[in-house]
């Protein structure tokens, strides 16, 4: 049997496990729920747990053995400090694979989506996170705290920013907005006197879906609205400094395209342009003429897992063929 690639993009809510060839041929795939040992409520043991087995059952699938994988890259979310990234390691030799790479998740979509995997990746779905690989093979993921890294972007952060402008309107004379409006309209609530019961009462109740409020701000920004602009603009100016600053502090030569991949629902799925299109403008305030180029990353994940351990290995990818592989599997 040839020498085998594995892939692993491990997840807060679901994970993919991905066997390839030398010959960029997917052989096996998996596709199971969280890997993120934060989430799990075995913590760092059910990781072990779940790993270990989910592994083993795709090499008995191929009929391969650990030894038969040439490399294997794991991008774990929950991968965030030393301390973890030490740990995981540790768990990942048990499985008997001896070449692996354990890197945070939003690593990987440098490699499934910036030429030879050298690039910035802006990730705004789920979470605020940036991660990137210079030339010279350096690596680093930086926000993704939250609050603690002011992260203004992910999640809910645009559904809860629309509910504290108009809130503002209400109670702070703040500025008139046309957020209140679409608030209302997608809450249910008729009358202003009865704003903060509705949407406080749904939120304690966990019956108010704030993901589904995050197109409030592109919509009326989209519209001309100043607040909902402002808003965009608050979360810009984080992801450009955050693009600027690695920019910056790592080996992205500046004669060099810089290749910078948008990854994560808001950035992949919202059809107003105008958050991508401040971010833009002020990481080229940031970098003066360095030419940059944005992607938007369409590949799954766990591309930039097998790409990357391809070229651990010494395998030339064929890139193309690896995103077809997969999306032939429906991943």
């Amino acid at each position: 049997m040839g020498k085998l690639i594995l892939g692993v993009d491990g997840g807060s809510t679901k994970s993919h496990l991905v066997l390839f060839d030398e010959s960029s041929n997917c052989t096996q795939t998996a596709a199971i729920g969280a890997l993120n040992h934060e989430v799990l409520e075995g913590s760092f043991d059910e990781f072990r747990q779940i790993i270990c087995e989910e592994i083993a059952k795709i090499l008995k699938a191929a009929d391969a053995h650990s030894d038969n994988v040439a490399y294997a890259v794991l991008g774990l979310s929950g991968a965030d400090t030393i301390s973890q990234h030490e740990r995981l390691t540790d768990i990942v030799k048990e499985t008997g694979i001896r070449n692996f790479l354990v890197c945070n998740d939003a690593l990987l979509g440098v490699s499934s989506t910036c030429p030879d995997s050298v690039g910035i990746c802006a990730i705004n779905g789920s979470g605020f996170k940036i991660a990137a690989v210079d030339k010279s093979g350096e690596s680093i993921h930086t926000c993704g705290v939250g609050a603690l890294t002011d992260d203004c972007g992910g999640g809910t952060w645009y559904g809860q920013r629309a509910i504290s402008m108009v809130y503002n309107e209400i109670y702070k004379l703040g500025k008139p907005t046309i957020m209140k409006k679409l608030l209302f309209n997608l809450t249910g609530v008729k009358h202003r006197e009865e704003f903060l019961d509705i949407v406080a009462d749904r939120y304690v109740e966990g019956k108010i879906d704030l993901v589904a409020l995050n197109s409030i701000p592109f919509e009326a920004a989209a519209s001309g609205d100043e607040v909902a602009i402002g808003v965009l603009s608050d979360s810009a100016e984080q992801y450009a400094g955050a693009i600027a600053r690695v920019a910056m502090d790592m080996d992205f030569p500046k004669e060099d395209t810089l290749h910078v991949a948008l990854a994560g629902s808001v950035f992949v799925k919202q059809k107003v342009k105008i958050l991508q299109e401040l971010i833009e403008k002020r990481v080229a305030d940031a970098l003066g003429e360095r030419p940059v180029k944005y992607i938007i990353a369409e590949a799954p994940p766990v591309a930039g897992a097998v790409i990357r351990a391809m070229q651990k290995s010494g395998i030339k990818p064929d890139t193309t063929k690896i995103k077809a592989e997969l999306k032939k599997a429906e991943l």
